[in-house]
């Protein structure tokens, strides 16, 4: 018996597939932000509510709180706290053994999110203590740990700049991106009417190889009109109407979102594909740049 060599690949990897490691990559990293960033914040809130017996209004002195970095990490409280004058107080202390008991079990459930996974976040908040017991002790800075952003900053801000943008690891255009418009990494790139038009030839060239229900086709329209000048002369006034089909939708129940008339910026460029196809720019070496950061 004899091995016939196959006709076709056995499998095919998705042209976007780097792109989408990147964006995962990426997504993943700022998760981690965040959620180590809202855990600061509840830090602070959960001493407030131990020392106010949960009354928001009510008023309490402390200034930072010991952490304790376990074996796998994570941070848990002691029950030790410093007040604004540098007075080093205990929760049992100022509550009793029972509440302070039940505070520190609830508060250990938040601070426990604190770890290596998002130690760029909390550490800078904390002053370096003795070690407790052989583990790492921290003081966290509940004044800047209360005051800390629950947002993470956008990766830049500013206006317009000019990238090479993708799509599919294979169709470069020149586009311009607004840094801080971006969507798990992916920008959204506005193109200049040539430019579009050698996206709607690519995509329809696309559609014709590969079939219309896996790829979006652009279109542009054009027309003119002419009007006669004092002089004799014609003036022509040109028309363009940029169109994108989403051939896929056509027979759902999104049959009316399939066809989509594009508006043009001030300055005349479209966004074809927005965040949805998403584009992500190309650094200088013609690599994927997901998040964008000029």
């Amino acid at each position: 018996m004899t091995n016939q060599p196959t006709s076709r690949p056995a499998y095919e990897i998705p042209a976007t597939v780097s792109a989408h490691a990147h964006a995962a990559l990426e997504a993943r990293f700022a998760a981690r932000e965040q959620l180590g960033r809202a855990m600061v914040v509840t830090t602070a809130a959960a001493v407030r509510d131990i020392l106010t017996g949960h009354d928001e209004a009510a008023p309490f002195d402390a200034q930072a709180v010991e952490l304790i970095e376990g074996k796998d990490g994570s941070l848990f409280p002691t029950g030790r706290y410093w007040t604004a004058a540098g007075g080093e107080r205990t929760f049992a202390e100022a509550v009793g053994l029972t509440e302070a008991g039940n505070g520190i079990h609830g508060m250990s459930e938040w601070t426990a999110y604190l770890n290596d996974d998002n130690r760029d976040v909390w550490r800078p908040l904390c002053g370096k203590l003795d070690d407790h017991d052989g583990q790492p002790a921290y003081a966290l800075d509940l004044i800047r740990a209360a005051a800390l952003d629950l947002n993470a900053p956008p990766a830049s801000k500013g206006g317009m700049v000019e990238v090479m943008v993708c799509a599919n690891d294979s169709d470069r255009y020149t586009a311009l991106v607004d840094p801080a418009d971006q969507r798990d990494g992916y920008v959204k790139p506005w193109f200049d009417l040539d430019t579009v038009r050698r996206i709607a030839q690519q995509t329809q060239a696309d559609a014709a190889t590969y079939g219309h229900g896996s790829i979006d086709t652009v279109h542009v329209l054009e027309g003119q009109d002419a009007a006669q000048r004092h002089d004799g002369s014609l003036e022509a006034t040109r028309y363009a109407v940029v169109v994108v089909v989403c051939w896929m939708y056509l027979d759902g129940e999104k049959r009316e979102e399939a066809v989509q008339v594009l508006h043009p910026n001030e300055d005349g460029r479209y966004a074809v594909g927005g965040h949805d196809w998403c584009w992500y720019a190309l650094d200088s070496q013609q690599n994927p740049q997901v998040p964008f950061r000029p």
